[in-house]
């Protein structure tokens, strides 16, 4: 155990080094001056470097709005109806027409790079018997347990370009070298679904059986849980209308032998989804993982919503399933979430990172309904948006002077995951307990310089104890979550809900999220949801928009349901609102109009990433997604 441990330390140390490299030059730094590979991996310290880049391309969705914004963190977020970003690139690319030319946030090149350095690794890694001026051995059952992580890592890479390009190259196990003719066609949607299938559920027996919670040097790898979760998501987008038949100008797509890309309709595929997805969730429930709760009582009666669903965050809990070892929280300095989420009031804040109206009017009410009527739930009669109300937060060993506030009446009475996922404005800020004012002449208003753009900030994974201001603290760690039990209840809603409405786990598991933030269930609200399709689809893509939000998930889902162009709430063609930002100084009136706060451009090309057009320049075989 020592010396594995040693590897693993190893892998956290060399994340943030191998992270940013060449590929060529990773090989090349690497190897250390060695003449060939086989040396390489002669040499413990190499082998153990060899094999931490494998791991580099984690992603990291703590990483919202700063400058080292990549393909690998969450730039997502900034480009749905989620947040308008006001430092980085995402956000900027909603605005225009963009082309294969100057996408941004490609994951493709980087992908491809960490196969090719797993199958390097999964071929000539070898035991090490002999000591000398290079350390430890390598052990055979090390190295076993090392082959099955680079694998599961191998595997993750194929889904994650899947899920960006849809049908990609299957590079499997081949290791082209640089004579070699890497002009080769993209694969089929149903090879890469099988490939990427096959793979996870081959490994999940070799990995580590059970979640790693206690151990910090152990979290970051991939267990049997992590894979099981992987091939759920796989086959919940796989069965989805964008690469099931749904994405009318994809079918026509065909590689220069005439093979089709995209398949028609499959139904079969949602059973396999819900198969993959009970997989997951029979493993997840003997024992292993569980929705975070807090209880406002010591014999766990009743659940206490708005600690349940801001500490989920705050610490390594029993929901998570996955997380990364690096993040990009960074306290109150530097260029990181923590001080580009907190207000121009407060010392070091930038308050940059703007959630949209469509983010906060998708929250429900206190009671369980929204504040607008949806097809499945009337409009709340607790919700006003005329007139204003007094608001507290609670008070904690930080923050200890909050007060009464005057706010406007639409943000009352709310639930808890709005007030852990909103700050509005007049709310206090934590540790300080400074109100802070978003309006134009306001303490953290636009004339301020960098703010939000729509009156409203990201608080959601914001520490609260984290602040400039006695006795806050200058950082505070937080993982950065990639899969947490929550996601796959709904996961687990959608496919039972798209196989047969009247399965009762579509509402089972639907409440249980809903119930940890303290609504009450669905159908309770309106009996004629259970067991219409239609209606149960409707209130799971409002809760995983609510639940999930700012968690890297809406771009994705509003693409694979093929929802992005059409009217309704996961329209994202058109613009974005917020409070008028903008209006007459100090007028409190005028700032509480809701109005157009940044454009998004989308049109049908855009449910999928184009193949990057300096692979298509390159090759003669590969084919461009649809209206690229």
């Amino acid at each position: 155990m020592k010396k594995q441990n040693s590897i693993y330390t190893l892998l956290i140390a060399l994340l943030c080094f191998v992270s940013s490299c060449d590929y060529l030059g990773v090989s090349d730094q690497l190897a250390g001056g060695l003449q060939n590979t086989e040396q390489v991996f002669d040499n413990v310290s190499y082998t153990k470097r060899w094999y931490a880049n494998v791991f580099a391309g984690i992603p990291d969705y703590s990483g919202i709005n700063s400058v080292n914004v990549g393909a690998f963190k969450n730039p997502w977020t900034g480009m749905c109806d989620e947040l308008v970003v006001g430092y980085g690139n995402s956000s900027k690319y909603n605005n225009s027409d963009r082309n294969a030319a100057n996408m941004g946030f490609h994951r493709y090149g980087d992908c491809y790079k960490y196969i090719r350095q797993a199958n390097i690794f999964l071929q000539k890694a070898h035991p090490i018997m002999t000591t000398g001026t290079q350390g430890d051995q390598l052990l055979e059952d090390e190295l076993t347990q090392m082959k099955a992580n680079v694998r599961f890592m191998r595997a993750f890479y194929h889904y994650l370009l899947f899920e960006q390009y849809g049908p990609i190259i299957l590079v499997k196990d081949k290791i082209y070298n640089a004579t070699e003719d890497q002009d080769v066609p993209r694969n089929t949607v149903d090879e890469v679904i099988e490939y990427i299938d096959s793979e996870l559920t081959a490994v999940a027996s070799e990995l580590t059986q059970e979640p790693i919670f206690e151990d910090k040097d152990y979290r970051a790898w991939p267990t049997k849980g992590v894979a099981l979760a992987v091939r759920a998501k796989l086959w919940l987008y796989a069965a989805s209308p964008l690469l099931n038949g749904g994405y009318r100008e994809a079918l026509s797509v065909t590689n220069p032998d005439g093979t089709r890309l995209f398949p028609d309709y499959d139904a079969g595929k949602w059973e396999k989804a819900l198969a993959a997805c009970k997989d997951f969730i029979d493993y997840a429930e003997a024992g292993r993982y569980e929705l975070y709760k807090e209880y406002k009582d010591d014999n766990g009666a009743v659940i206490d919503p708005d600690k349940s669903v801001y500490n989920l965050f705050q610490k390594y809990t029993h929901e998570i399933i996955w997380a990364t070892a690096n993040n990009d929280w960074g306290g109150m300095n530097g260029d990181a979430f923590d001080r580009r989420i907190a207000p121009r009031c407060e010392k070091n804040g930038l308050g940059s990172t703007g959630v949209t109206q469509e983010l906060v009017d998708a929250f429900y009410m206190k009671d369980g309904f929204p504040v607008s009527a949806t097809a499945y739930l009337p409009q709340s009669t607790l919700y006003q948006e005329e007139g204003y109300g007094t608001y507290k937060d609670q008070n904690d060993n930080f923050s200890k002077k909050y007060t009464n506030v005057t706010v406007s009446n639409r943000y009352l009475n709310r639930e808890p995951r709005f007030y852990n996922t909103v700050f509005f404005n007049g709310r206090q800020w934590p540790v300080s307990c400074n109100q802070v004012l978003f309006y134009n002449g306001g303490n953290s208003g636009v004339q301020e310089g960098q703010a939000t753009l729509t009156g409203y900030m990201l608080f959601k994974r914001f520490n609260r104890s984290v602040s400039l201001t006695n006795p806050g603290v200058a950082s505070q760690f937080r993982p950065s979550i990639i899969f947490r039990l929550a996601d796959f209840y709904l996961m687990y809603a959608e496919a039972a809900n798209e196989v047969n409405p009247n399965d009762a786990r579509v509402l089972k598991y639907l409440n249980l999220v809903r119930e940890r933030a303290g609504l009450p269930d669905i159908e309770t609200l309106n009996p004629a949801i259970r067991g219409n399709q239609e209606l149960q689809r409707a209130a799971i893509q409002r809760e995983r928009q609510i639940e999930l939000a700012t968690e890297g998930q809406r771009y994705f889902d509003v693409r694979r349901w093929m929802i992005a162009d059409k009217n309704g709430e996961g329209r994202q063609n058109g613009y974005v609102h917020g409070m008028n930002v903008r209006g007459e100084s100090n007028d409190k009136e005028d700032f509480n109009r809701i109005v157009e706060a940044s454009q998004i451009v989308f049109n049908r090309k855009m449910y999928l990433y184009p193949m990057p057009d300096s692979e298509m320049r390159k090759t003669k075989n590969l084919v461009q997604n649809p209206g690229w």
